[in-house]
């Protein structure tokens, strides 16, 4: 596999080598472009499927001086990499998760140099399942469920919560299991979605995933005996055992853990609700993050409502439909005055996928078009929530719901505007989206066949 290095340069030329570094002639376009060049110290960064030579399609990490306007053609390239989750570790450095299903997968990080140019960093890290990800303090965090090597006498292992913490500054790399049985005190074991650092603390919001085996022989408490599977059955990512409840018993309730360390160390204050279900978008196996601190540190927790699509003997579906909850800057519960915003009234119907903070208390959410479903699929519109007067609007500028193929997995928020990356009726572009007028405009367009994720990387 070649390796893969990012390209800064202006908006309608992409070169080999350094960036903003020299380029053959028949690579610049508009007349820009230095044959000369000088090094970038700042610049915006692309994660994009492209295919430059009309061959084989990879992954490349392309640069632009803006978002707003021009054309980037990346008829040459410079390095490969393995496609992957991306993460910004603010305007320091991008990583690249790796999942590879079940097993440890090979994670990448790079950084802008002095000299204008993008650097692969020489840490390589092994990173073992992981359901949720995000930073928290100096590292980039991920998390799971996880078989512990506690054991029963039947040789039933308890499930536990594994984690992965690259340190941005180090670059080194360390994981720890925390204990994941009976979390929220009702004999489920967990996962987390997202992570917030706000008010001097960490908040994620935890999904419970039903009972493990040894849950169900070692609680003491009341559950649904009749949930627990009397064989194994489901396939991949929902496959499940004999002997334990493959789903949560409580899908209309929600979970927000909040630590007052970094480590995840200690017993955290849980914030729950039953007004409104577990707050995290759905993608297989994955766990969206859809908590997000305001910029007066007021944290609010969106629910899609997935816990209406699983079904079946061993499973419980919920009925609570899309809706968002807060809680106030310092809290420790719900805030009673903000009370359960209906969504999925205020959309018309329809819930959301994802979601994403803009600038103050404005939010970004991408929408179901039909049917909610824990594959992506049908999510082609755009909404802006802002908290403080719990308005709902769908961004207007955008292409029309049937020409819209895919949204980015990464935007990026800047100078009070959100830049998301579209691809629609065979274009992929970039749109600056305004809050506060709900509306879009196309700015960069990229010669690719998907846009992944947009940020910014400033020299280090």
């Amino acid at each position: 596999m070649r390796k893969k290095a990012l390209m800064w340069l202006p908006a309608a030329t992409l070169c080999m080598g350094t960036i903003m570094a020299s380029c053959e002639k028949d690579v610049i376009e508009n007349g820009k472009g230095d044959d000369n060049g000088t090094a970038a110290k700042s610049g915006y960064v692309i994660a994009a499927t492209v295919s430059p030579d009309g061959g084989t399609s990879a992954t490349y990490l392309l640069g632009a001086e803006t978002l707003g306007e021009g054309n980037l053609s990346p008829r040459k390239v410079g390095f490969e990499a393995t496609d992957g989750t991306w993460v910004f570790y603010a305007d320091k450095a991008l990583y690249n998760l790796q999942y590879n299903q079940g097993s440890a997968g090979v994670t990448e990080s790079y950084v802008l140099t002095a000299d204008g140019q993008i650097k692969k960093r020489p840490g390589v890290y092994n990173v073992t399942r992981f359901t949720a990800y995000g930073v928290v303090g100096d590292n980039i965090v991920t998390a799971s469920a996880v078989n512990t090597d506690q054991a029963d006498a039947s040789g039933n292992k308890a499930k536990g919560l594994g984690f992965n913490f690259l340190n941005a500054a180090s670059e080194t790399a360390t994981t720890k299991t925390l204990p994941g049985e009976d979390f929220l005190g009702n004999g489920e074991f967990v996962t987390f979605a997202g992570f917030v650092e706000a008010n001097g603390k960490v908040y994620t919001s935890v999904i419970p995933q039903g009972m493990s085996k040894w849950g169900v022989q070692n609680y003491k408490g009341a559950f649904n005996h009749d949930k627990v599977a009397a064989e194994s059955g489901g396939q991949n990512s929902g496959a499940y055992e004999k002997g334990e409840i493959p789903g949560t018993q409580y899908p209309d309730m929600a979970f927000i853990a909040i630590y007052d360390n970094k480590s995840f160390d200690g017993k955290p204050i849980i914030v729950q609700t039953d007004q409104m279900g577990y707050a995290c978008g759905r993608y297989r196996a994955y766990n969206y993050q859809t908590i997000w601190a305001a910029d007066n540190g007021d944290v609010y927790a969106f629910s899609p409502g997935y816990g209406r699509v699983v079904s079946g003997p061993y499973y419980t579906t919920g009925t609570k439909g899309a809706s968002v909850m807060r809680i106030k800057s310092g809290a420790t519960q719900f805030d009673a005055d903000f009370g359960t915003v209906d969504l999925e009234t205020l959309a018309g119907g329809y819930s959301f996928f994802r979601t994403w903070h803009i600038t103050g208390d404005y939010f970004l959410l991408s929408m179901y078009t039909g049917t909610m479903n824990a594959r992506g699929t049908g999510v082609t519109r755009l909404a802006v929530f802002k908290g403080s007067d719990k308005s709902f609007h769908y961004v207007d500028g955008i292409p029309a719901p049937d020409q819209v193929t895919s949204f980015g997995s990464t935007p990026f928020a800047e100078g009070g505007y959100i830049y998301m990356p579209i691809v629609a009726g065979g274009e992929h572009a970039i749109y600056q989206i305004d809050p506060a007028t709900h509306s879009a405009t196309k700015g960069l367009v990229v010669d690719a066949q998907s846009i992944g994720a947009v940020g910014r990387l400033t020299a280090q």
